[in-house]
């Protein structure tokens, strides 16, 4: 490229120049963007939800809501950031891994090996969807998706891109397959990765929790914090010796009976310092004032081990968590693709995860109450880990899943979402037999089955009113009320869950006969009410004892997809 003679160039021309200059990318990822159908589809028609009540079922009223939305993710993660920005607490997918074996379809075809197009077909495909996907993210957030050599190098810098270097918590090699691939001309492949990264860092933590079996047997005591073992509190080691580490050498008092420690001097207590059976002057793990603060809760106990009084402390069920998981569990051969047959009967999902390593992720990164999100969900692995963790620790984490219905494998069980994905999760919330007679016992919990749909853009007044009308699915999600209190067709109609309503008011003029209704109930309420803009008149509702909000509807909807789409159209479309 030859050198631009900027010797002679006007002011005007200079500073263009330089304006353009600070537009391109000093360092990252750079592909030729690739039109995307599903993606184009969205500057004539807007997402929404279609109610499948014929597929969902309630197994206890009161037990949570798990959602599973069947349809192409990126019209699903359209949906949800509205009924979900900011609500997600964990997001872990499993995406197609571009490897040209008729496994990952874009526009309709599958992409091949040899498609000179593949990286960049790939990469707008999940630019478009993990862009989506972290608006999602509570702050705390975490996102953990893997992935093998094929596309490792350019995800990273994706990820990187979108969620920030600074974001990346790390990456772990995964051994899934110890067997290899035979067919392998160079390395035979037997790990794949797994990325994980926050929100921001600086507000995520990983829960203390082993995930090694092995570990978890080690800690046999409980107390109401949980689980814990005792370990010495002497450091016996050289670097920890009373000459290397001065401030942690000091007296601890223990009464007679053992019951009291302390560092204060008392009169007929044990002096103990740390100091081995050999006589080596040690130290203790921490220094005096770390001491003190922990010296409550009976988190210090003290022994009689022969002559000699020995200090022990609580020690935690915590992970050291390692960036190569190379347990048996993690296996996709055995709790992957066998659990699969085990619950089926035959084999109808090509790779799916290891149950455990689902787990596992989950048990470090998610809460009891959390929200769990997996926009690749295949096989339905995540919903099934999410429920197998509810049992084991008594949560309420509750799972979205959404998948496309495109065919797997061809092996005559229908497409991804109604020929595996729902019947698995409806087995295993239900109980089901195995091709032995053995029975396992349903995990419990309710579904909500939606289907994605897509409404004409909105061009008029009309087209507004078409739009409220096909919105209550997502008005609904978005509060979380699914039981029905009241529906006059057409009018208005109200839902509840056990906190709260939330009331769609589809004509103005029904307001009246609404607050009527609404009055019947003491439960708060979220009132959405029909408007040409975004406005309403609040005096409206001024005698609703129990409003919480009101929003008008559907510009509330409008707006977020003005804001997402904006790089596929202009406002002026909406």
């Amino acid at each position: 490229m030859p050198k631009k003679d900027f010797q002679n160039w006007s002011k005007e021309k200079l500073l263009h120049e330089y304006k353009e200059l600070l537009k391109r990318k000093k360092f990252g990822i750079v592909w030729e963007d690739k039109i995307e159908e599903v993606a184009e589809q969205c500057k004539t028609s807007l997402p929404v939800l279609k109610d499948e009540k014929s597929k969902s079922f309630l197994t206890e009223k009161n037990r949570i809501n798990h959602i599973f939305i069947e349809g192409d993710n990126y019209h699903a993660l359209s949906v949800l950031n509205y009924t979900h920005k900011k609500k997600i607490d964990v997001i872990f997918i499993d995406p197609p891994y571009n490897t040209g074996s008729q496994h990952w379809i874009y526009n309709n075809s599958y992409v091949e090996r040899d498609d000179r197009f593949k990286h960049s077909k790939w990469l707008s495909f999940m630019s478009k969807r993990l862009r989506l996907a972290r608006n999602l993210l509570k702050e705390d957030g975490f996102f953990a998706i893997t992935i093998d050599h094929n596309e490792l190098f350019t995800l990273g810098l994706l990820m990187d891109e979108i969620f920030g270097e600074g974001n990346r918590v790390g990456i772990v090699t995964v051994l899934h397959n110890p067997k290899g691939r035979n067919q392998a001309k160079f390395f035979s492949e037997n790990s794949e990765f797994l990325m994980i990264y926050a929100k921001d860092i600086s507000k995520a933590e990983f829960n203390s929790v082993a995930i090694s079996e092995d570990t978890q047997g080690t800690f046999t005591e409980i107390d109401d914090d949980g689980k814990f073992r005792y370990e010495p509190y002497m450091r016996a080691r050289t670097v920890w010796s009373r000459e290397n580490r001065p401030r942690n050498w000091y007296p601890i008092y223990v009464s007679k009976d053992l019951k009291e420690i302390t560092h204060k001097k008392q009169k007929g207590y044990y002096e103990v310092f740390p100091i081995t059976n050999n006589g080596k002057e040690m130290a203790w793990k921490n220094i005096q004032e770390t001491f003190i603060e922990l010296n409550k809760n009976s988190y210090f106990e003290a022994k009689k081990e022969g002559n000699k009084v020995v200090i022990y402390h609580k020690y935690r069920e915590q992970q050291v968590l390692k960036n190569v998981w190379t347990d048996k569990k993690y296996q996709s051969e055995f709790h992957g693709t066998n659990l699969l047959k085990k619950i089926f009967g035959d084999k109808r999902f090509d790779y799916p995860k290891s149950l455990y390593l689902v787990m596992d992720i989950l048990k470090i990164t998610s809460k009891e109450d959390s929200v769990i999100l997996d926009f690749f969900a295949g096989s339905g692995t995540t919903g099934h880990a999410v429920l197998e963790l509810n049992k084991e620790d008594g949560g309420n984490r509750q799972f979205i899943l959404c998948t496309n219905n495109e065919n797997n494998n061809g092996n005559g069980h229908g497409g991804v979402a109604q020929g595996v994905c729902y019947p698995r999760i409806k087995k295993v919330i239900g109980g089901y037999k195995d091709l032995s007679g053995n029975s396992t016992a349903g995990l419990g919990g309710n579904l909500r089955y939606y289907t994605s749909d897509l409404i004409g853009n909105i061009k008029t007044d009309n087209d507004k009113r078409v739009l409220t009308s096909r919105s209550t699915e997502m008005l609904c999600l978005a509060e979380a009320t699914f039981d029905e209190v009241a529906n006059k067709k057409g009018l208005f109609a109200i839902y509840e869950n056990q906190k709260q309503m939330t009331g769609i008011i589809f004509d103005e003029d029904a307001i009246s006969d609404f607050k009527k209704e609404a009055k019947k109930h003491k439960k708060p309420i979220v009132v959405y009410v029909f408007s040409y803009d975004h406005t309403y008149n609040e005096e409206d509702f001024e005698d609703l004892e129990n409003l919480k909000v009101v929003k008008p509807i559907p510009e509330v909807i409008l707006n977020v997809y003005r804001k997402i789409y904006k790089e596929l159209y202009k406002p002026k479309n909406l």
